[in-house]
Formats: C-alpha cells, structure tokens, sequence
C-alpha cells in the first residue's frame, strides 16, 4: 500500500510539472524562444511518459505542432497534429479531435489544398460545437474567414470574422481578439478600407505588444507595410516592413521572413530600384517553397514579374505572372486570377498590385 501511494505521488508530481511545463512552453512559442518552447515540450511529454495516452498529451503534441506551423516548418508540424487527432480519436477526445482537425485545415489551406481545408473545417466545427467548445467554434469560424478571403469571397470572411471576433470580445479573450483583429486589418486593406483597416490594426498591434506575442506582432507589421503600399504612401511601408524582418529573424521563422521580403521586394520597385527588388523577391521564393505556403509563394511570383518588367525584362515576367497565374487557379483565389490576367494581357499598372 505505502508503496502504491508513493508511485501515486510520483505520477501526480510528475504530471503537475509536466503541466507547468506546457503552459511554459505555449508562451514562449509565440514570443522570442520557440526552440525553448519546442524543449519544453518534448520535456513535458517525457515527464508523463511516452505510453501516456490521454488528452493532456493529445494537446501538448497539437501545442508542439503550432509553434512548428508558426514558424513555416509544416512538414515537420503535420506529423505530431496527425498523432494527436489519431489519440484524441482514440480516447474519444471530441474536443481535441475538432482542434487537430482544425489545425490540419490550416495547413491544406496553406498548401492550397481548399476543397481538403473547407471539409476539415466543416467537420471540426460540427464537433466543436457539439461538445460546447465555445472559443474553438471561434477559432474554427476565424480560420473559416481565412479559407473565404483566399477565395476571394471578402463577404463570407468578413461575416466569418465577426463571429469570430465577437466570440472572443464576449470572453474577453486578448490573444484571440489579437488575432481575428490581424485578419480582419488585412481583409480591410485588400478592399481598400483603408481607415477601419488602421484601425483594427492599430488595436491588434497594441495588443500583441502588451502580450509579448511578437508572432503576431509580426504580422501586423507586415499587414500595415501592405495598407502603406496599397494606399500609395511607400516611404512609410518601410518601418513595419524592417520591424517584422527583424521579429522574423529573432523567431527563426522562414515563413514570416518570405512574407517580409515579399513587401521589400514591392517596397524596392516602386522605390525605383528593380533590381534590388528582384533579389528580395527571389529570396522570399525560396523561404516560401520551404514553407509550403502556395497563396505566399504566388503573391511573391505576382510581385517578382511586376520587379522584372520595372526592370525591363519582359519575356521573364511574363514567365513569372504565368507561374502565378497557374498558382492562384489551383487554389481558386478569383481575385488573384484577375488581377493576373489583366496584367498578363494589359501590362503592369505600376502600383503595388
């Protein structure tokens, strides 16, 4: 008997430190230390023991599989978010099952993959709330805007966004009204709102700032360099522009550094130095095939045949734009094509996009 309590101690001591340790982890994954984050994890699940199967452990693999999506490592990502929807499955873990769903959407809909997003999506959000998951619902709903503004339908997100973004102002959720307010700034910019697009980011910025979440302060820097672009002030797009390259480079996040030198690469051609441009832009290619984000790596061939024709190197844009063209049509972004296309057959209007 003494002995059992004793290995009953041990276990919970065990457990209550491997818990210490995930929450631990979840804050430095979105701050400047996601290899720590990345460790501490791994310790957590050491602590429990590699046979543990219950939902603690579901969730600490889905937690190690964010900071790896966050950073554009998605191979490496996909793989632990697959473990933990096949134990969730196996414990009949709704909840958890609806969030590895998710999360896996997430990741088809980086890849371009919509049709495979759009049925995760369905299929966790039908479970989330099911089990009465009321902040994954929200979750669900804001990565539903995502998928509906790739698509170029800016009234599905926009309405997916404030289901989301009222859900999370309800509980007052920060990191989660953080990011639905990122999201919500960027759709804004895209159709040329430019002052709720300010405003929404301005908000966002403050908060991820106060929390010491520098991931989506990155983000927000990158999504005001874009209104600065879009709304022709290019001199002001430069300081966000170099504040999330530098946040990017902290984090050792490729995904976001593409993202980053996408922006310097348009920041350099309406500057008036294609070449310059040319080389951010090739640069950014190759962070954005590393981190298999399709919707990036088009935008990027978008913006590296607008750096070659600036520079007088038609018969290679043309080339570039193609490339895109065929992209964007695999991932069914109407708006994209679009644009593409009237720049294929009317030539570069010589703004941002």
């Amino acid at each position: 008997m003494t002995g059992s309590i004793l290995q009953h101690k041990r276990k919970y001591a065990g457990s209550a430190e491997s818990r210490r340790l995930a929450e631990l982890a979840r804050a430095a994954g979105l701050g400047d230390s996601p290899d720590d984050a990345l460790q501490l994890h791994r310790d957590a699940l050491t602590l429990v023991g590699s046979d543990e199967a219950s939902p603690f452990v579901a969730d600490v693999l889905r937690w190690q599989a964010t900071v790896l999506r966050d950073r554009g490592r998605t191979s490496e990502a996909e793989p632990l978010y697959m473990r933990s929807l096949e134990l969730s499955i196996k414990l009949g873990y709704d909840a958890g099952h609806a969030h590895a769903l998710n999360f896996l959407g997430s990741l088809a809909a980086r890849r371009g993959d919509v049709v495979r997003a759009s049925s995760m999506m369905t299929d966790a959000l039908e479970l989330a709330e099911h089990c009465g998951e009321k902040r994954l619902v929200g979750m669900i709903q804001q990565n539903m805007g995502i998928l509906a503004d790739m698509r170029g339908n800016p009234a599905a997100a926009l309405a997916h966004y404030r289901v989301s973004l009222r859900t999370f102002e309800s509980s007052n959720d920060l990191q989660l009204v953080c990011w639905v307010l990122t999201n919500l700034g960027y759709l804004h910019v895209k159709e040329g709102r430019f002052d709720e697009a300010h405003e929404a980011l301005t908000r966002a910025l403050g908060i991820a700032r106060a929390r010491g979440d520098l991931m989506t302060e990155a983000v927000v820097e990158e999504n005001l360099a874009e209104l600065f672009l879009m709304r022709g002030d290019v001199a002001e797009a430069f300081a966000p522009i170099q504040r999330a390259h530098a946040i990017a480079e902290q984090r050792g996040d490729d995904l976001r550094r593409g993202a980053a030198l996408k922006l310097r690469g348009a920041f350099e051609r309406l500057s008036g130095r294609p070449d310059h441009a040319t080389d951010a832009l090739r640069h950014a290619l190759t962070l954005s095939a590393v981190s298999e984000d399709a919707l990036l790596g088009a935008e990027i061939l978008y913006q590296f045949g607008l750096a070659l024709a600036a520079a007088g190197d038609e018969k290679h844009a043309r080339t570039a734009w193609n490339s895109a063209l065929d992209a964007f049509e695999r991932i069914a972004a109407r708006q994209w094509v679009a644009r593409v296309r009237t720049c294929l057959t009317e030539g570069p209007s010589g703004r941002y996009l």
